[in-house]
């Protein structure tokens, strides 16, 4: 026998308490999703953006408790509700949750789904939160949707919820292990980007591949030199083949992006910066390096101190591969404690000095001293 929750024409006070629970939790999940992910706001709050990944993380099993919460009770009889205000939230709202978990997971769900899952994030939370907008204007309006097959008002039920949840597994596994977005930019699309094969050959994938020109700057190998100078005894341009003969290391460490997204674990392979001061006899007036970029335009700069970590390189190689040219081939920075944007790529010169300059992220308002932990 159905326990009858419906009372007086109203839902009962679970479910009335679960609906705001949820609102509530989804609206607190955009504002620190947009602190995590949208520039003017994260520049500002870049020391304090690991606490607000773990709140937004907390916030997601939040919601997701609150999103399965009507599978722990009987469905109220005699209350019949829009087919679109049960199905739509139920999911997209998984398909949020879902793409969540892969985000978080970075090491045990595979690297291809790292990328389509942090787009298509970003992509249902506006989805359903346009959706929210609509649905509040027309509760506060006390409106009707139009009559319609997908508004049609019935009585809810547990195995239609649970179906619904199936679709939700469903897309978001269509959007991340197909990612029919990046088919469909790769067939329109001249500009170079990630080829299929990078991933099959084991290098791993990020979620973004950042330029701050618009597009990836290509060189080829052999045309590659390196120019080391400032205050050093024996400035010298290098080739790619002589760069990698000043030394050669590797450190695995996790990546860290402003934005949100990690991936762990990451093998770089190339010269420490130590190293290359003292190839070149940096002089003991030297407190700063300075990195520049062969797009022209991006900048960084480390103190002495923080460029002389062990783990600090230039790197040539992810995983035993050469960098694909979105990474920053043929030579890229590493700097594993700090957010990526420090990690500068395509590097092409190199100057120790005895006074700082303000890189191209830190003329925009990002903090110098990008340490996350």
């Amino acid at each position: 026998m159905r326990i009858q929750w419906f009372r007086h024409g109203k839902w009962p006070k679970f479910l009335v308490t679960l609906h705001y629970y949820t609102i509530v939790s989804f609206i607190l999940l955009v504002i620190t999703g947009v602190a995590l992910f949208w520039a003017p706001v994260h520049t500002v709050l870049i020391p304090y953006l690991p606490w607000i990944l773990r709140i937004h993380i907390l916030l997601g099993i939040v919601f997701t408790v609150t999103l399965l919460a009507p599978l722990t009770k009987l469905l109220p009889k005699g209350k019949p509700i829009s087919r679109l205000d049960w199905w739509f939230p139920t999911v997209i709202g998984s398909a949020i949750v879902l793409t969540g978990i892969l985000l978080w997971g970075v090491s045990i769900f595979p690297d291809s789904w790292r990328a389509p899952a942090f787009r298509w994030h970003g992509w249902f939370t506006i989805i359903l939160g346009s959706w929210l907008i609509v649905h509040a204007f027309y509760k506060t309006l006390g409106l009707r949707y139009p009559s319609g097959s997908l508004t049609r008002r019935y009585e809810p039920e547990r195995r239609q919820f649970l179906r619904w949840l199936g679709a939700g597994v469903g897309v978001t596994a269509l959007v991340t292990v197909v990612d029919p977005l990046a088919i469909l930019r790769s067939l329109v699309s001249d500009s170079p980007g990630i080829k299929p094969g990078e991933v099959a050959k084991g290098i791993p994938q990020f979620a973004e591949y950042y330029t701050v020109t618009g597009q990836y700057p290509a060189m080829k190998a052999e045309d590659y030199r390196l120019r080391v100078e400032g205050e050093v005894n024996a400035p010298q341009t290098l080739t790619l083949a002589q760069l990698e003969q000043v030394s050669k290391t590797s450190e695995t460490v996790n990546f860290q992006c402003v934005t949100g997204w990690s991936v762990h674990n990451v093998r770089w392979s190339g010269v420490r910066i130590r190293d290359l001061a003292r190839h070149v006899g940096m002089q003991s007036t030297a407190k700063y390096v300075h990195f520049y970029s062969f797009d022209g335009v991006y900048t960084e700069c480390l103190t002495l101190a923080q460029a002389d970590f062990p783990e600090v390189l230039l790197a040539t190689h992810i995983d035993g591969y050469p960098l694909p040219v979105p990474q920053g081939y043929p030579v890229r920075l590493v700097v594993p404690d700090m957010y990526g944007y420090k990690s500068i790529k395509w590097v092409s010169r190199v100057v120790f000095s005895s006074k700082p300059i303000t890189g191209y992220w830190e003329q925009r308002g990002y903090p110098t001293n990008a340490y996350f932990s």
